[in-house]
């Protein structure tokens, strides 16, 4: 593997508040060194760019194609061709920059085949960290996808069989969601104790679980059972958001990862109430000390796959983030919540996933969408023409 020196820009390393000079060199697939020119290997002209980790995606769902008749395209798609589709799609989240994704919600055996591909360099695309089928109800949210199971027996059987696979998470669904027909997006869809069952035999074998959950009586469950990350976390109830503070400040004190899935969909919105509400909801979220990552759900109607720089914009918005602190959430935050120690920051010995934008991306967050150069595990796997 050839060595690179990036030279001539400036480089943010995942923390600071600012910029500092470049060169970057890296060795190996890692970082070797920042801010020191050791005049190692090929070097790559980054003038008026920013060089920054590259961006960690918290939920996706690379089987999904972003549009509005996405059921009837997840239905007539054969496994070749939703195989294929998911190579676009990560193809595509690559070149904007985004070199780890987190994938929420697939046909388990697809979603490990096309995880090894990109890791293998088979295919062009992030490494993945997938869940597989959602454990879901009979019926329940994306059952399609062929995850339903019922009762605390068939709820560890299906943990076990996806462990057997080799997922890297488990998804349960602990409320309905509004993609499905017939569910309840308010209700728990699970018992605390089915819940905690699925915990339990996750934990056992050293896997991590995350709940999607809207309703706010699901999200109680959740907590109450010991899930890892909260998807979504909408606080949903019959009359708007049901916010429940005190709630709130357990899931912080459990350190529990909250996984808001905020897009660039939000910009769609037109109800000022409904924003307003969802702003002062991830506001009381991040002011409580909860554990927020970056994540956009990206795949679902007008999500694309590609689209996380702009939903940091909408993050930084409602949050009332400065361009730095909606960064962190996307890189060196995500990496430390989804127990990525080898990335997320710029450092000698961390692996080199870099994306290069022209511009400031810490005080700008449109910078992210002029990528110039992005590499990973320290090859140059795009250049903007």
């Amino acid at each position: 593997m050839t060595a690179i020196t990036l030279r001539g820009g400036m480089a943010w390393d995942g923390l600071a508040d600012g910029l500092v000079d470049a060169p970057l060199v890296v060795d190996e697939g890692r970082i070797a060194a920042v801010g020191t020119d050791t005049g190692a290997g090929a070097s790559l002209d980054v003038s008026g760019c920013t060089v920054m980790p590259g961006l960690i995606e918290g939920h996706a769902h690379l089987c999904f194609n972003a549009g509005n008749d996405w059921r009837a395209v997840f239905d007539n798609d054969s496994p070749g061709r939703m195989l294929l589709r998911m190579a676009a799609h990560g193809r595509a989240m690559l070149e904007a920059g985004i070199t780890t994704v987190r994938d929420l919600g697939a046909p388990a055996g697809l979603a490990i085949e096309m995880r090894d591909a990109f890791a293998s360099g088979l295919a062009p695309g992030p490494d993945l960290l997938v869940s597989g089928a959602p454990i879901t109800t009979t019926g329940g949210h994306c059952w399609f996808m062929g995850g339903e199971a019922d009762g605390e027996l068939e709820l560890r059987k299906a943990v076990r069989a996806r462990v057997k696979a080799g997922v890297d998470w488990i998804k349960v669904m602990a409320t309905g969601g509004q993609m499905t027909r017939g569910t309840n997006t308010l209700a728990a869809q699970y018992s605390v104790d089915e819940l905690r069952a699925v915990v339990e035999e996750a934990h056992r074998l050293g896997r991590r679980v995350a709940a999607h959950c809207h309703g706010t009586a699901g999200i109680r469950a959740a907590v109450e059972a010991g899930v890892d990350s909260l998807e979504h976390c909408s606080f949903m109830g019959r009359a708007g958001m049901d916010r429940d503070d005190a709630l709130i400040d357990r899931m912080a004190a459990n350190g529990t990862v909250v996984s808001p899935t905020i897009s660039i969909g939000y910009r769609r919105w037109r109800d000022e109430g409904q924003r307003k509400q969802r702003a002062e909801l991830t506001r009381r979220l991040l002011s409580a000390g909860c554990r927020v990552i970056a994540s956009t759900d990206c795949g679902i109607p007008s999500v694309p796959h590609s689209a996380l720089g702009a939903g940091l914009e909408v993050l930084a918005e409602l949050g009332g983030l400065t361009p730095v602190q909606a960064l962190r959430l996307a890189t060196s935050t995500s990496a430390e919540l989804l127990g990525l120690p080898d990335r997320g920051v710029l450092e000698p010995g961390r692996r080199a996933d870099l994306l290069v934008v022209s511009g400031d991306p810490t005080r700008d967050l449109a910078a992210l969408s002029r990528v110039r150069y992005v590499v990973k595990g320290g090859e140059v796997v795009f250049a903007a023409p």
